[in-house]
Order: C-alpha cells, then structure tokens, then sequence
C-alpha cells in the first residue's frame, strides 16, 4: 500500500470537515500514524527518569486535536500547525502538573530536542516553553516554525510549502529561530551566568 500524498490528505481533510465519515475513517490512521511517529521521536533518547511514555502522548494529543474545531484541519498545513502546538501544550501540561515534585526535590523531565549545536542538547519544556513564548511575541511565524518543527516533526520542505515560502527562506527562518531560542534558553538559565 503506497502512501497518500499531500493533496490526497489535504482532501480527506476537507471531505471530513465537510461531514464525510467515510473520509474521517480513512484519515485517522493516517493523521495517528504522523503523531505517533512524533511522538517517538521526541521521546527517543530520554533517560528512565522520564515517565512519559510515546503511546499516552499521542493518544492525548489525538483527544485534544479531535475536540478542536474541524475548520482548523481545512488542509494539511493546518493541521501540521495545529498537531505541533498540540504536542507542545501536551507536554508543556504535563510539565506544569509535575511542578510541586519539582520544588520537593525532584528533577524536571526534559526532552531531547536537537536545537543547539551539540547532538545531547537536553531542554526543559517549560523553559523551552517560556522561550517560545517571548519569541512568538517578537515573531509569531517564527514561533509557528518552531511548533511545526519541533513538535509536529515538519520537514523544511513540508514547512516551505505550508508557510508558503521558499525552501531557503524557511531554512533562514529556522536558523534565525534557533538562534533565538538558544538566546532567550541561556538568559532564563541560571547556571549560563557562571
């Protein structure tokens, strides 16, 4: 079985928003199976202390993503911008119930998002969080592109084509973004004044 194109998710999404059953049926798999493979990829690597499991993050965000409104999956680019804020708040959530355990003592789980020069970058979601924040004040198409990226695993090409832009401006973009980030994670981290 070949795997659908763009356009072909693109117009179960519109079959579906327009009340299609037998469209949403053909586009759940298809939809899961995206965040699933998300969902691995920023969980892979984490350390045993990380509770957070693949599975229960996918199956939340799948929850919140079909309780939001229909018109926001009018296509693909959408539903990729919708599906990366989604994983955000997911974990970001998550993070903020853990917070009392962090004040008894315990570390905060974090994630191991490639944003910084090394491959080990490890950064705490609700710094990650709070960074993104300010950078979406400054740049809200920035923060879109770190969503997208970071947390609904868009490609550069796939981005390009949602942002509607080219390829080597959104690598710009990118680039101008993790520059940013990695600015705005040093001056809220404590120990980048040593």
């Amino acid at each position: 079985m070949t795997e659908p194109s763009d356009a072909e998710i693109t117009q179960l999404l519109t079959r579906f928003r327009d009340g299609d059953a037998d469209a949403g049926e053909r586009l759940v798999p298809l939809l899961y199976a995206s965040l699933r493979a998300r969902a691995e990829s920023l969980m892979r690597g984490e350390s045993r202390e990380v509770t957070l499991q693949p599975t229960v993050l996918v199956h939340e965000a799948w929850l919140r993503l079909c309780r939001s409104p229909g018109g926001e999956w009018r296509d693909r680019g959408f539903f990729l911008r919708l599906a990366g804020r989604v994983m955000r708040n997911v974990l970001v959530d998550r993070a903020r119930r853990k917070r009392p355990a962090v004040a008894d003592g315990v570390d905060p789980e974090t994630l191991a998002i490639p944003i910084g020069p090394g491959a080990d970058d490890h950064v705490e979601v609700l710094s990650l969080h709070e960074a993104l924040e300010r950078l979406a004040e400054r740049d809200p198409e920035l923060a879109d592109l770190v969503d997208m990226r970071f947390f609904g695993g868009v490609t550069l090409e796939d981005a390009a084509e949602v942002l509607g832009r080219s390829r080597a401006a959104v690598h710009r973009s990118w680039e101008l973004a993790r520059t940013i980030l990695l600015r705005e994670l040093r001056r809220g981290d404590p120990e980048s004044d040593r």
